[in-house]
């Protein structure tokens, strides 16, 4: 049986740049999962989205570098700190429970991802800045505008989030990239309440996403001490992420994100930490793997982006 050992063994986490061992003091960028989607109005199945994430960084099916040539392993050293343990019968529990860790981790001072669950993800993200009193600017991408004041009797449905974001007094604006499913009131909504929005007609218009992506994030470095990314799987057109919760057709490409992610990044000013999340991530509904693949490369060159060259 030698001769099978290399089908058999366990690969690295990510070519060894994830870790839950590393030490606070080694660690230069942090990792949470959520695994929270009690708050979902149409598929359930993102609480699994950390899981089958990690999962997918354990393939050995691509290298560990971006395409702008940097070796990520030579600069990263992930800090894992696994999933929070939510309570997936008490979504304001969670809430609570989330935005504590995550407030932990803006403690530390690095740069940090966290990995949802659905998008009442990010309102944990927001209260965690709330606490930590620190202004923040969202760039939220998405299909949906999420400004709906209540779904189904509940204010904390991740069809709000945006909506909940936007009363917390550490709300400096936020930017929506990529809506597609709206409301005539949440258009309104946003118009009062200082969120930009640019609807995926409004991206595809632009020549060079890359582009459009670094000078918004420049021209917010001149209002905004800090910025935070959030990015909703749905923003992309199904046929490049089928594993979401509550997919839109029409949506942009995997390489349109990629191109805005990698702006936005690198239009961030040197001296300002990042932090960012991907939510509803569904693998439940993911045909071959596709949005897993999708997610591992955004990640890849978003790490890229992040990396002082």
């Amino acid at each position: 049986m030698k001769n099978l050992e290399f089908v058999c063994h366990d690969p690295e986490l990510f070519c060894g740049i994830v870790n839950r061992d590393w030490s606070n003091d080694e660690a230069n960028y942090h990792l949470l999962g959520v695994p929270l989607d009690i708050s979902s109005t149409y598929r359930t199945g993102a609480r699994y989205g950390p899981y089958y994430f990690r999962k997918t960084l354990s393939s050995e099916n691509f290298e560990c570098t971006s395409e702008n040539g940097l070796l990520l392993n030579e600069y990263y050293k992930i800090k894992d700190w696994g999933n929070v343990g939510v309570i997936n019968t008490d979504l304001q529990k969670s809430i609570q429970l989330v935005s504590e860790g995550v407030y932990d981790i803006i403690e530390t001072e690095k740069p940090f991802l966290v990995i949802g669950g659905d998008h009442s993800t990010t309102t944990c993200i927001g209260k965690a800045y709330e606490k930590a009193d620190i202004p923040i600017h969202y760039i939220y991408i998405d299909a949906h505008l999420d400004l709906y004041d209540e779904v189904k009797g509940s204010k904390l449905s991740h069809a709000c989030t945006l909506r909940r974001i936007s009363e917390l007094t550490s709300f400096h604006g936020a930017s929506v990239f990529g809506y597609r499913d709206f409301t005539k009131d949440q258009l309104k909504y946003a118009e009062n309440s200082n969120i930009n929005i640019f609807s995926t007609n409004d991206l595809l218009s632009e020549l060079n996403l890359l582009k459009f992506g670094y000078k918004y994030t420049k021209n917010l470095n001149d209002h905004f001490s800090r910025i935070h990314v959030s990015v909703d799987l749905d923003v992309l057109d199904p046929s490049c992420a089928p594993g979401v919760g509550n997919p839109v057709a029409a949506g942009i490409t995997t390489r349109d994100l990629i191109h805005i992610l990698k702006g936005l990044f690198k239009g961030i000013k040197h001296n300002q930490l990042i932090s960012w999340d991907i939510v509803e991530f569904n693998p439940l509904y993911d045909n071959a793997e596709i949005t897993a693949f999708s997610i591992l490369k955004i990640l890849i060159e978003s790490l890229g982006s992040q990396i002082l060259a």
